[in-house]
């Protein structure tokens, strides 16, 4: 399993809620453990990678947070090898800023009628996130790019 791979699987744990008696059947700290994970061989040579460790690490508000330095850090280097998923990437970015500021805009500005949009935005940024992860974990910036930084000179 590549680490691309172990950060989607976690998100998809992190993301998806399987209540059964009042109790989570995918609890988050399981996801969060499956993120950090994959993206600890990852934080060398991803750029934001330490960033995107230390907001896993975290969790939370920073789950928003962690996924829009992880999708900027993979946008820099998908764009340097010449992948057309760096525009995706790029556009999965200003998505998460959306969905990070719109609480404040939600609750903080009293715009409820931005609520049920932006929930569904949260969604389906997740879910493109997700996918992205696992359509790019084979390439060789999405499976090896800690071992291409960490080889000897």
């Amino acid at each position: 399993m590549t680490p691309l791979q172990k950060v989607a699987i976690g998100l998809v744990i992190v993301v998806v809620s399987a209540r059964f008696g009042g109790y989570d059947a995918l609890p988050d700290p399981v996801g969060w453990a499956l993120v950090v994970a994959g993206l600890l061989p990852l934080r060398a040579g991803l750029p934001l990678g330490g960033w995107a460790l230390a907001l896993a690490v975290a969790a939370g508000l920073p789950q928003t947070l962690c996924c829009l330095v992880l999708c900027i850090g993979l946008a820099q280097v998908a764009d340097r090898a010449g992948d057309r998923e760096a525009v995706r990437f790029g556009l999965l970015r200003w998505a998460f800023v959306v969905v990070a500021a719109g609480p404040v805009l939600v609750y903080g500005g009293g715009v409820d009628a931005l609520a049920a949009p932006l929930a569904v935005l949260a969604v389906l940024t997740n879910v493109a996130f997700v996918y992205y992860l696992f359509k790019v974990s084979r390439r060789g910036y999405g499976s090896t790019v800690a071992e291409a930084s960490t080889a000897p000179d």
